[in-house]
């Protein structure tokens, strides 16, 4: 559990909802064995069902779904999306899996503050291991994606001066249901049935981890949507592809 009182890392202007945390956690190999299905996980699993069925919950179908509204975006920006889509579901980046305890962790605590499927909000996580011990620099807000705070990453990058490996920056891809053009999840005409869920990152997100990896060496980034995992590292993100 994340039991620990975090210590809170203050930005100014903050957005909506917005806290950045710090927690440091003794390293155990329980964080990174597979996450149990505990009554709060099942129960979200079992929304997820009443609302796709069992089959749908397949990461695999989730990544098709996704991409065929992609590529239906014909010569439109967006459209390049299915570039990441598409490198996923042919196996050529990424390695999937169940969700580990340490994910669900932290998608839970944000999920605490804003119901997933409710609210589809999310979290961002920079993951570093080093000394014995686990830091985390956890960020979230009322909003699907969220800033990128030079205060939280200065430390990472100070972190990893000192000998803390940065292991992975981890956000996650909520599930999105009932979508109307203009709402609070950035709808377009277009993306109106993309209900999320899938764990392909966006062009937006190569950009990011590339710039992470030339700041600081991140070793890898993480999706997650609180059940599977997909774990990509830094040579992925020259096989993925990223806004020019």
């Amino acid at each position: 559990m994340l039991d620990a009182p975090p210590e809170l890392i203050p930005v100014p202007n903050p957005k909506p909802g917005e806290l950045n945390e710090f927690f440091e956690l003794p390293d155990s190999p329980a964080w990174w064995a597979p996450a149990p299905m505990d009554a709060e996980r099942e129960q979200y699993r079992a929304a997820l069902m009443a609302r796709l069925g069992g089959e749908g919950l397949r990461q695999r179908l989730l990544l098709e779904r996704q991409h065929a509204i992609h590529t239906a975006m014909a010569g439109k920006p967006m459209q390049r999306e299915a570039e990441n889509t598409g490198r996923v579901l042919e196996g050529s980046a990424g390695k999937m899996g169940p969700a580990s305890c340490l994910e669900w962790r932290l998608f839970q605590r944000q999920a605490h503050r804003y119901p997933m499927l409710a609210h589809p909000t999310e979290f961002g996580a920079y993951i570093l291991r080093g000394h014995g011990r686990v830091r985390v620099y956890l960020s979230g807000g009322d909003s699907v994606g969220g800033p990128l705070r030079h205060e939280v990453s200065d430390r990472v990058a100070a972190d990893a001066a000192n000998g803390f490996e940065p292991v992975a920056h981890l956000h996650n891809h909520p599930f999105m249901f009932d979508r109307k053009p203009g709402d609070r999840m950035y709808t377009t005409e277009d993306s109106v049935n993309d209900i999320g869920g899938a764990l392909a990152p966006s062009l937006t997100d190569v950009h990011a981890w590339r710039n992470m990896r030339a700041g600081f060496g991140l070793k890898g980034a993480w999706l997650t949507n609180g059940l599977d995992s997909i774990h990509y590292t830094s040579e992925d993100f020259d096989r993925l592809s990223a806004w020019d």
